[in-house]
């Protein structure tokens, strides 16, 4: 039995953070502890009126949902916190979870006429046909959650609320058979695939199962065209396609497709292994989705290794009840990735293929000791990208972290285009405009006839983690901040502690304007911005105005073996040639790992347009193209 007691002798075994051989297993003691502390946590956030968890919405901009700065009823949280009271068992908590359940069920639109068929909204307050759109992941998200409660807890529910709970699975599930999500949709299409598999098990619906095992096939065909994955390399999303994959291998029954699932699921794994910086215990750039730079501590990962590579005590602990439902197993032979530091290494990945002219979508990530730097041959920048990212500093929390960014009037511009080519620690970047674009999102809030109105249009390096007293060279001499009014072109040098950062926008070009550079803080980051447009008071950007629009980059960081000073005149010395030819740019830099070239275009045009202009090589040949693997999940 657990018990407070029992959770301090554990902890006292074992450190706060570090590999060490005295780590606490996971136990099912864990578990415990963990459920007790997440039912805890929620039970304060429960409204008895409404059966369901509270949450308080700011006042920032968020897709999907209208609702600011209110008090608002979520519907995938009180659904999981429903299993997590069945999770517990007592008397008390059940009858909560089954009131929970009668009031979420019958949010759900069941009309097989309706648009919104098998959906619920985000929010109590805010059904489907009010949201701005509606979230058709959440027939995937409920139905895998329902599932688990069906296939766990599905015997002792009252006969009534338990059908109740097979007819919205079947909603959910044919739901996700009528919109059939396209398979590069990683995590939606792996979640998809596990509610329709067991769906037509748990209700013994042919045609259903028929859909179910043929959507596996075509998702393990999908993957076989890269070896990886198109929502590549996400924090976020890379945990939940591990744990449906989870779901599917405890729940499911059909050999074969338990057989797919497991080699699907050591894939995923290995993608996440490979990525992994054991320095910093971050997961390495570049980064398809992101919501936090810094991974925290991923308890999942935790249970998953073995309880070998501890990111809180037992005493510490502090997760959502996920962790403690699922039976995550890191495969052995990956574990010594998360626990042996290694030395440096470069992994090279191929993600999604393209059609000619168009090249593959690759990602270059270098991992040392005390860093790591990964970047995206082709991104934007959307709020989710991470297509250029740092992490230094060891494994102290918060993370020290580089992300580059382009925003507009303070939040991430979706029409940006971010090119690179990266050998080693270097990269060269270039960053280009797109229309037809997007604003805050990259689909959902387009921009219309190619204007807009913005203040501040810029490229910002942000640094997270730099301490005051961190040395700052600009061209080789010593300066402090805030620095301003500077030309592109200006080399910043900067000791971060531990690595060094050399970074440097030789050349931007935006219509008419005159772009400059300054080095600032903000919000506990050191910036570096390359302001490209910036006005007193918004302004009209009318892109059939702006006739070029561009800007380079090129960054090194490494590890400290000679003062800042000869860093930087190393650095410095590698000449960089921007060229313009008709309408493109072409970048050659003799970076200190040899020649990088890249190609791109200097107008505004569309993405595809852009896409397929793009050229990159190293050295005196193209970048060559890996895939993590090639053996076959389908065969």
């Amino acid at each position: 039995m657990w018990t407070r007691r029992n959770a301090i002798k554990l902890a006292a075994l074992a450190p706060v953070s570090g590999v060490d051989a005295r780590a606490a297993p996971w136990t099912s003691e864990w578990d415990r502890a963990v459920l007790s502390r997440a039912l805890i946590a929620l039970d304060e956030l429960y409204d008895a009126g409404a059966r369901m968890l509270m949450r308080e919405i700011g006042p920032r901009y968020q897709y999907h949902t209208n609702l600011r700065s209110t008090v608002a009823h979520p519907v995938r949280e009180s659904l999981e916190y429903a299993l997590y009271l069945l999770e517990d068992g007592a008397d008390a908590r059940r009858k909560r979870a089954e009131e929970t359940l009668d009031r979420v069920l019958a949010l759900q639109d069941t009309d097989l006429a309706s648009k919104w068929y098998g959906l619920w909204g985000w929010y109590l307050e805010e059904p489907p046909p009010r949201m701005s759109p509606a979230d058709w992941n959440w027939a995937d998200f409920n139905g895998a959650t329902l599932l688990m409660i069906a296939n766990r807890h599905g015997g002792d529910l009252p006969e009534n609320l338990r059908e109740r709970v097979h007819q919205a699975i079947r909603h959910a599930a044919y739901s996700v058979r009528r919109r059939n999500v396209r398979m590069g949709y990683t995590n939606i299409a792996v979640k998809g695939t596990f509610v329709t598999l067991a769906a037509a098990e748990l209700l013994g619906f042919g045609d259903l199962q028929t859909y179910a095992r043929e959507r596996m096939l075509r998702l393990a065909r999908y993957i076989d065209e890269t070896g990886s994955f198109d929502e590549y390399n996400s924090p976020t999303y890379t945990r939940v396609m591990i744990a449906d994959l989870t779901r599917l291998r405890m729940v499911v029954r059909n050999m074969e497709m338990k057989r797919i699932a497991d080699r699907i699921h050591e894939r995923a794994w290995l993608h996440f292994a490979k990525h992994w910086h054991a320095g910093t215990r971050q997961l390495a750039g570049p980064m398809s989705r992101c919501y936090r730079n810094d991974i925290g501590a991923p308890l999942w990962l935790q249970k998953a290794l073995g309880g070998r590579l501890e990111f809180a005590s037992l005493d510490e602990a502090r997760a959502s009840g996920e962790v403690t439902v699922l039976d995550l197993e890191c495969p052995k032979p990956l574990r010594r990735c998360f626990l042996e530091p290694g030395g440096e290494r470069q992994h090279r990945e191929l993600f999604i293929n393209a059609e000619p002219p168009e090249s593959p979508l690759q990602g270059t990530t270098f991992l040392a000791p005390e860093f790591c730097l990964g970047s995206a041959n082709k991104s934007d920048f959307w709020s989710q990208r991470r297509g250029l990212l740092a992490y230094w500093g060891g494994p102290a929390r918060p993370a020290r972290w580089l992300q580059l960014r382009l925003l507009k009037d303070d939040y991430d511009f979706a029409s940006g285009v971010f090119l690179s080519v990266q050998e080693r620690n270097s990269v060269l970047g270039l960053v280009n405009f797109r229309s037809p674009g997007g604003d805050r999102h990259i689909s959902l809030e387009p921009i219309e006839n190619g204007t807009f109105e913005c203040s501040r249009l810029r490229v910002r390096a942000g640094l997270a983690g730099v301490p005051e007293s961190a040395r700052l060279l600009i061209d080789g001499k010593e300066a402090n901040l805030p620095a301003g009014g500077l030309l592109p072109g200006s080399r910043v040098s900067l000791d971060l502690g531990g690595t060094y950062l050399w970074l440097r926008f030789p050349r931007a070009v935006f219509g008419d304007n005159e772009p400059h550079l300054s080095i600032d803080r903000e919000e506990g980051l050191l910036t570096i911005s390359l302001d490209l447009h910036r006005t007193a008071e918004p302004s009209t950007v009318r892109w059939s105005e702006v006739r070029e629009a561009w800007a380079a980059l090129n960054l090194v960081m490494d590890t400290p073996g000679e003062t800042l000073a000869d860093f930087s005149l190393r650095c410095s010395m590698g000449h960089l040639e921007p060229r313009r030819s008709e309408d493109k740019v072409r970048l050659i830099w003799e970076s200190p790992n040899g020649r990088l070239w890249l190609e791109g275009l200097a107008g505004v045009t569309d993405v595809r347009t852009h896409h397929s202009s793009y050229r990159a090589g190293v050295r005196s040949g193209p970048v060559p193209l890996e895939r993590l693997s090639g053996e076959k999940l389908a065969g």
